[in-house]
């Protein structure tokens, strides 16, 4: 079985201020992303992917230093998902996102596609491959 934690990455400010397109996290950020190092420290995670933003490394900073983790910035969807269905990234993985890109990692991956959106930043969602099948777990982690 693999496994692959997507979340949102952490609490920025929304909206985010003028001329600053790449915010860094809030202080509420930075709590929500040691809670996700706390929450994802026992699971196994053998790779972190983010994006190219500030905000999405900041997320995955606290488990890549308890785990001693480089991030690597995801590679197109589709190179993606083929590379987590063959193992070539471990048995988990840990993907923080955008509300516009985890969605389609997502789609990707899970059969049927689920479609979701994502509001808030407190979302966790935990993606299962097996031998042809595949299952969506919604959770929350941190504040509300």
């Amino acid at each position: 079985m693999i496994t692959v934690l997507f979340v949102r990455h952490a609490d920025v400010e929304d909206p985010p201020p003028i001329g600053n397109p790449d915010p860094p996290l809030t202080m509420k950020g930075v709590v929500r992303a040691h809670e996700l190092a706390r929450v994802a420290a026992a699971a196994g995670v053998s790779a972190i992917f983010t994006s190219d933003r500030k905000r999405t490394k900041e997320t995955a900073k606290p488990l890549a230093a308890r785990l001693r983790l480089a991030p690597t910035v995801v590679p197109d969807v589709a190179q993606f998902a083929a590379g987590v269905r063959a193992g070539q990234f471990g048995r988990v993985v840990l993907v923080v996102g955008h509300t516009n890109t985890v969605p389609a990692m997502i789609d990707a991956l899970v059969s049927p596609q689920p479609n979701i959106t994502i509001e808030g930043f407190d979302n966790l969602l935990v993606v299962s491959l097996t031998a042809g099948d595949s299952q969506l777990v919604r959770l929350k982690y941190g504040a509300a």
